[in-house]
């Protein structure tokens, strides 16, 4: 996931409202979280073959995901070298093309249970590729349970199994299995409409500057924008490298879905499309091009003054990570 929050508070957040393990997407993260002193057990979702990388993974105890049998081969030759029982969990490609065993290898899958000395897989997984289409992930889905299926009927324990992601979780409450993986929902990506969930942080600045400036005056890159009246400006230090205007990447890509994104482009030249931000309660609307980092607002007609505290809307998901977190 990404840890827009921060990546050591953010978890100690989690871990004291009742998750009981975390799980990340590359070894950096994960090192940063047992230097940081969390103990709890900890999955790295993507496989590597990588020997330093592995051997870090191995040292800080973190569960390892296994997608292939030359990973689990080598997985096994560090652990005999470093004298460390390693847990990992095994990858079920289901559909999605990336990471994992095919679904439809059974003898290939059975073989990881065998003589695993010092290798203890700890449970099962796999991935959504389009979980907004509740036909394909449900064929999926019913892939994953037939590998789970035969791996019990060859008598040994699959362990943990987990499916759903964030837009999974909400639409379908009997994939749940044992866990779920639900970072993008605490960060305001998901699919899904009338979740519930409440906006849990808040991206505020400050003014920078005020000055006055006539009718006709250029304001900001290329030229664009000129003002229309003698105006009051403000600038404030955010711009599109904080993650100002940027907007979620979609997780569906159809035919239907582009058409629909571009139609939506073209109202927006028939709309009021200006970014506004938050100063004493009234929005007020960025004028110009956005600057890498700063903008230009209007403030015309206001009292507002330099260093009144500024909010803007800007997702989680795009901050930028050098902006300074704070934790209420």
């Amino acid at each position: 996931m990404e840890w827009d929050f921060g990546l050591v508070e953010y978890s100690k957040i989690l871990l004291n409202n009742g998750v009981t393990m975390l799980a990340v997407a590359n070894i950096e993260e994960a090192e940063i979280l047992r230097e940081a002193g969390i103990q709890e057990k900890i999955l790295m979702l993507t496989p590597t073959r990588n020997r330093s990388e592995l051997k870090s993974l191995i040292k800080n105890h973190i569960i390892l995901t296994i997608g292939n049998a030359e990973e689990l081969t080598i997985a096994k030759e560090l652990a005999k070298k470093y004298n460390e029982e390693i847990e990992v969990q095994i990858k079920i490609d289901t559909g999605f093309g990336r990471y994992g065993f095919l679904y439809n290898k059974y003898e290939e899958i059975i073989e990881l249970f065998k003589l695993n000395k010092m290798v203890y897989i700890s449970g099962m997984y796999t991935h959504f590729s389009k979980p907004i289409d509740e036909k394909w992930t449900k064929k999926q889905f019913e892939r994953f349970l037939k590998v789970i299926e035969y791996v019990k009927k060859a008598g040994y324990n699959p362990g943990m199994l987990h499916a759903c992601e964030s837009t999974a979780f909400f639409k379908y409450k009997y994939m749940y299995l044992n866990a779920v993986r639900i970072g993008s929902a605490f960060q305001g990506r998901t699919l899904i409409k009338g979740t519930g969930l409440k906006k849990i942080g808040t991206f505020k600045t400050y003014i920078a500057e005020i000055k006055n400036v006539p009718k006709g005056y250029n304001i900001s890159y290329s030229n664009e924008y000129k003002t229309k009246r003698n105006s009051k400006i403000a600038i404030i230090p955010v711009g599109y490298m904080d993650g100002l205007n940027m907007k979620n990447a979609r997780d569906s890509f159809s035919f239907k879905d582009n058409i629909l994104s571009v139609l939506i482009e073209i109202k927006k030249i028939f709309k009021d499309n200006k970014i506004k931000v938050l100063i004493n309660g009234k929005l007020y609307p960025v004028i110009g091009r956005l600057g890498m980092y700063h903008c230009v607002i209007d403030i015309t007609g206001t009292d507002i003054k330099e260093n009144d505290e500024v909010t803007l809307n800007i997702t989680p998901l795009q901050t930028n990570e050098n902006i300074k977190r704070e934790y209420i």
